[in-house]
């Protein structure tokens, strides 16, 4: 029997089109072959800077440090031997069998100045958390520590452990979160967060829903294997009755303030592009920057 050239014509489209889908076959990995270019590598997502707040600091920081080393690795294993919260942190990493690098972690620390009375340029951007009376908190002393998990150029996952103790070195408070850091311009060495999941009383919270910050990342995974959706960093984002976090991002709070006053020396870091004790202990961080980040601590972890 002759079949027409026609139909052999048809046949042949149809097939055509149904060949990529067997090739390709389950949908797997989908997520991390999405980022990727046609050449095969991996693209850098790209994220939108904050806009920069320079904020007016009731408190001045002071006496600037960074220290890493085993004092600091040492401190964290004890407290993950203690608090609740740390260890619930850590233990987001380590259910993912992506162990965190306490070895590697450091910590920034500094002093606070003297209250500046009735100095308060922030409107209603900080809301009040009704579960904790934050307003009544006082000290004298800052110290955040950062516990890496993946630390890469212009991308930092893991722990941040925030604490604030009185003039007899007694901690006052403490606020613990799992986070993404990321430098969105490679000309400027300026960090944003775009995640934060809070741990409070041992509970890791859901993560905060915030324009521009991500609800749904996979912590650990390198960003560009990652299907990031542009929807989701715009804060839209259903929360659970539960969630108790009625306040704003604190660590993102605090990167926007620190970058807002350090914009300017920022520049002078070109050429650095990793969240770490050495890029923030040279000079082009440190020379003012540093007492920065120790008063934006007040306004944006602490108030």
């Amino acid at each position: 029997m002759k079949v027409p050239g026609k139909t052999i014509a048809i046949s042949l489209v149809v097939l055509t089109s149904f060949v990529p889908t067997m090739l390709v076959g389950p949908c797997t990995g989908v997520a991390a072959q999405s980022s990727k270019s046609q050449s095969g590598k991996s693209k850098k997502p790209q994220f939108k800077p904050q806009k920069r707040e320079k904020l007016t600091l009731r408190r001045a920081g002071k006496e600037f440090k960074v220290k890493k080393g085993a004092e600091v690795a040492a401190k964290v294993r004890k407290l993950k031997d203690s608090n609740k919260s740390v260890r619930a942190a850590l233990k987001v990493f380590e259910d993912k069998k992506r162990p965190p690098k306490i070895d590697q972690s450091f910590a920034i620390n500094g002093a606070l100045g003297s209250s500046k009375v009735g100095v308060n340029s922030r409107g209603n951007v900080f809301q009040r958390v009704s579960y904790e009376q934050r307003s009544s908190i006082s000290g004298e002393y800052v110290d955040i520590i950062f516990v890496p998990v993946l630390s890469q150029d212009m991308e930092w996952h893991g722990v941040v452990i925030a604490d604030l103790y009185d003039s007899s070195n007694n901690l006052v408070n403490e606020y613990v979160a799992v986070s993404v850091l990321v430098m969105p311009d490679s000309n400027l060495y300026a960090w944003d967060e775009v995640y934060e999941a809070p741990v409070y009383d041992g509970v890791v919270q859901p993560p905060i829903a915030e324009p521009w910050m991500y609800t749904n990342l996979d912590v650990g995974v390198p960003l560009d294997q990652q299907q990031i959706s542009a929807d989701v960093n715009r804060g839209v984002s259903i929360i659970p009755a539960s969630y108790v976090q009625g306040g704003p991002a604190r660590i993102r709070a605090w990167a926007n303030c620190t970058f807002g006053w350090c914009g300017g020396a920022g520049i002078s870091c070109i050429g650095s592009y990793v969240w770490s004790a050495d890029a923030l202990n040279s000079s082009c961080f440190s020379s003012g920057c540093g007492d920065y980040a120790i008063g934006c601590s007040w306004e944006t972890i602490w108030q």
